[in-house]
């Protein structure tokens, strides 16, 4: 893995490459300046010196005095000047050296060819610096040609040695060396704080950039320094508080999504372009029994209903819109519509949502009415035929017979009577159903309701030999309610009990509070009941002996009207019940105190 350098290094790094190839420009470019410049100022000096130096040989100087004079005349000019003063005749031969013993005068090499004098002796006038082997130093040569009255030539050379210029250099040198180590320590100071003050809003930001992404929507850069990072800075916080608004509404849209899906009773599926579940709300996992719909999942996968398949199948192939009567198969079977529709998206294609609607209560109220439908005909068939056939067995003649006059007027009113009972139970049980005429709540003693259904049902329960008992409870109980439904709850169930008791029977009718609700009992020593008749005995109609019933002149309304009556009070019944052993049937009543009625 390689190092990464870090935005503070490459700034700290730039700097100081900058820096460092500045400073030691300016110092070769400075050494090299100031060496010219001394130079220059050297040559200067020494052309004004051998001015000086031709006119005093131009004075003393004599062609044929030869090399001991040449070289005494050298000797004394050099003590003056200060410098190697060396006299050249036109053929280079030296005749006089300050620097040089007279002995070895003669021994110099030629000295035609060296360059200040070939330049002399073109110009007049000459100069070079180089090194000199004869005294091993680097010297700046400056030489005039003299051309005597009669016309003698002979050149003048002066060599000063570089030596002062090159330690003058050095000492520059070493001081341009301290410069420009100090400056690239100043420069490292100064880059790194300017980079640290550049690097460290970067880090910030990069930081919070790193949090954001993370998902901590609530960090901001806060920090703006007063350059473009600055104007960064504001931007990037702008940005994650536009975020985090978007966020924030798509959120809350997906959360009013959610709340509006979980809330509805209809079942939602959503399917995508690929045909896998997107979503699949609350009342759907409920409708079809599922316990999880994991998104990505395939229907086929998760949905065991074939019809339901078959529809999306149809919308998936093209379908714009299809509908479907499905009924489900579990534990609680249920009646849906189902509604598939195709949607449409620029960015993921076709889709699908279906809604189901939950159809079994209206399912079973259509059966509910079919049956009651059913069931009234049937009952009002019988007391119809018998009122028919007896009318039509009067006008045919039994008018005439006294005797069969009588006994079928009879049969037409007892059956009037039956229907008449069957059309008030029909508009008691609608009036309950509908919820028109709620409970007027008034208080009830427990004694007077007990004296008045007794009192009703004497006459009939003397006429079957049954021998009615009440219980109440010692100390008076009272509670509220409407008087005359829970009388006539309880006149049903004693009517009842009295037909089905038989001859020497007893019926006890008790009534106590326990648990904070009011119990009226009416038990019976009847044949009893079996137990798989027992859920059906409060629906309209139902019939345990349907023949002994309708002997009875029973409509089949009486217990579907005492469950009604403790549903609008919100109550229940219960019975108890087992052949041969009688049968006990429980009106109860939640207690609502006197003062809450």
């Amino acid at each position: 893995m390689k190092a990464r350098l870090s935005f503070q290094g490459w700034i700290l790094g730039g700097c100081l490459v900058v820096v460092a190839c500045t400073l030691i420009f300016v110092a070769v470019v400075m050494e090299r300046s100031l060496s010219s410049h001394m130079l220059e100022l050297v040559r200067s000096s020494m052309q004004r010196e051998i001015l000086t130096v031709r006119e005093v040989v131009r004075d003393r100087w004599h062609p044929g005095e030869g090399i001991v004079a040449g070289d005494k005349l050298a000797d004394e000019l050099g003590r003056i000047v200060g410098a190697r003063v060396t006299l050249i005749t036109p053929q280079g031969k030296v005749v006089g050296d300050s620097e040089m013993s007279r002995d070895k005068v003669p021994e110099m090499v030629n000295h035609a060819g060296r360059p200040e004098i070939v330049q002399a002796m073109k110009e007049g006038e000459g100069s070079s610096v180089r090194y000199s082997s004869t005294l091993g130093l680097d010297l700046m040569y400056t030489a005039l040609r003299m051309d005597g009255p009669e016309g003698e030539t002979i050149f003048v050379r002066l060599a000063l040695p570089l030596s002062q210029v090159q330690q003058a250099l050095s000492r520059t040198r070493g001081l341009v060396l301290w410069a420009v180590f100090l400056g690239v320590l100043l420069s490292i100071g100064v880059a790194y704080l300017v980079a640290r003050s550049l690097s460290r809003p970067v880090q910030q930001l990069t930081r919070t950039a790193a949090s954001i992404a993370a998902g901590d929507l609530s960090r901001r850069f806060t920090r703006y320094p007063r350059h473009e990072i600055g104007e960064l800075g504001r931007a990037f916080d702008q940005m994650a508080d536009n975020l985090q608004s978007t966020i924030n509404d798509i959120t809350q849209s997906r959360d009013r999504l959610e709340a509006i899906l979980r809330g509805m009773v209809e079942g939602v599926l959503v399917i995508d372009n690929d045909g896998q579940v997107l979503l699949a709300n609350r009342a759907l996992m409920k409708m079809l029994e599922l316990k999880a719909v994991p998104p990505g999942r395939l229907p086929s996968e998760i949905i065991r209903n074939a019809d339901l398949l078959e529809a999306l199948d149809e919308a998936r192939a093209g379908r714009e819109y299809v509908w479907r009567e499905i009924q489900t198969l579990g534990n609680t079977p249920r009646f849906l519509e189902a509604h598939v529709v195709r949607i449409s998206s620029e960015a993921d294609g076709p889709g699908m949502v279906c809604v189901l609607h939950d159809i079994t209560e209206r399912k079973r109220l259509e059966k509910t009415r079919r049956d009651l439908v059913a069931n009234v005909s049937h009952e009002l068939r019988t007391p119809l035929t018998a009122v028919r056939g007896a009318a039509e067995t009067l006008l045919d003649g039994a008018l005439d017979s006294p005797q069969y006059a009588s006994h079928f007027a009879e049969l037409i009113l007892r059956q009037s009577h039956r229907l008449e009972r069957l059309v008030q139970d029909l508009m008691e049980l609608a009036s309950l159903e509908s919820g028109e005429s709620p409970p007027r709540l008034r208080p009830i003693d427990a004694a007077e309701l007990a004296d008045s259904v007794m009192e009703g049902v004497i006459d009939l329960a003397q006429t079957q030999g049954i021998e009615l008992e009440r219980r109440l409870p010692r100390e008076p109980l009272v509670f509220a309610a409407d008087a005359r439904q829970v009388e006539q709850a309880v006149l049903n169930l004693l009517d009842n009990a009295i037909k089905y008791s038989g001859q020497g029977g007893r019926v006890t009718l008790a009534m106590e509070e326990k648990n904070g609700e009011v119990v009226i009992s009416v038990s019976d020593t009847g044949p009893g009941i079996a137990a798989e008749f027992l859920p059906r005995l409060f629906e309209r109609f139902y019939r345990v002996d349907t023949n002994r019933s309708r002997e009875m002149g029973g409509t089949g309304l009486g217990l579907a009207i005492v469950k009604h009556i403790a549903q609008v009070h919100h109550g229940r019944v219960e019975v108890a019940s087992a052949p041969g052993q009688g049968s006990t049937f429980r009106l109860i009543l939640p207690l609502v105190q006197v003062e809450d009625a």
